[in-house]
């Protein structure tokens, strides 16, 4: 690792601070944006079948609902990899520092 300043390691934070907060944006409109497909796919099935619970299930499968659901599983693991790419980038810099203290490469 490059021995960086305190600048550039507060400018490095504030990159992936900023990656992860989008990330989380992402997931809260997808998040919203599957609970209205869903009612969307639900109504639509309603016409064809007798109860709800038979609406809800083919809401489930309907393909529009899918892709939603796919998006936002997708949202989450970009969630997921922006949270450990901060995290893991504040050890490597801790890790650094303990290093240069202790005179250790």
């Amino acid at each position: 690792m490059t021995i960086l300043t305190s600048d550039q390691i507060k400018e490095q934070l504030n990159e992936l601070s900023n990656k992860w907060s989008d990330a989380e944006e992402k997931v809260i409109l997808l998040e919203a944006g599957k609970k209205a497909m869903f009612s969307k796919c639900v109504l639509k099935h309603k016409k064809f079948v007798k109860t709800n619970a038979e609406a809800e299930h083919e809401a489930m499968l309907d393909k529009d609902y899918q892709d939603v659901v796919k998006s936002y599983a997708l949202a989450e693991k970009k969630l997921i990899q922006a949270r450990y790419e901060y995290d893991n980038y504040k050890i490597a810099i801790s890790f650094k520092q303990t290093e240069m203290k202790l005179g250790v490469s």
